[in-house]
């Protein structure tokens, strides 16, 4: 999964910098990340992958970027959404763990306890972001909307690391 949006997020910054239109890079990348953490908890929690679940979520997303905000413009109600999959997902999942009976360890030493916390904190950091984000984005860079990415950039920030120490302990 990473070596999917890793690029994607290096080729937005990249692009920002040099002051190219990115904001179609966006699109591919929420579509891509929701479809890929729901594939990862699908076979964690099910064993398998429900390609209706892909389609779903493929179908919403291009349908929010084809009829509610264009390619053109950011897509906060696509990547809102996500969010909300992402969380509802998280705490799904969460809620299969605490039920599971046949794994007697503690949360703390499963790393997909971790994981899971850090698409938590990732997602709920970066739902108010992407609530605000047609506001932000069309602000003036100062004040409140200067700072309100740091929300998503922190909790990104804190998703990487937890996962890439769950990564670690699993070995």
């Amino acid at each position: 999964m990473f070596a999917i949006t890793a690029p994607l997020k290096l080729l937005t910054l990249v692009t920002a910098k040099m002051g190219i239109h990115n904001i179609p890079a966006y699109h591919v990348l929420a579509l891509t990340e929701v479809i890929m953490v729901y594939c990862f908890y699908s076979r964690l929690a099910f064993r398998k992958v429900y390609l209706q679940g892909v389609l779903l979520l493929a179908a919403l997303n291009v349908g929010i970027s084809l009829f509610l905000q264009p390619v053109s413009t950011f897509n906060s109600i696509g990547w809102t959404l996500d969010m909300l999959v992402l969380l509802t997902i998280g705490i799904l999942y969460l809620f299969h763990l605490y039920n599971d009976e046949s794994d007697q360890s503690p949360l703390e030493q499963r790393p997909v306890f971790m994981i899971t916390t850090a698409w938590l904190l990732y997602a709920a950091g970066s739902l108010f972001t992407y609530l605000m984000g047609t506001s932000i984005l069309s602000g003036k860079a100062e004040g409140f909307f200067h700072n309100a990415w740091l929300f998503q950039c922190v909790s990104n920030l804190f998703k990487n690391l937890l996962i890439a120490y769950a990564l670690w302990r699993q070995r």
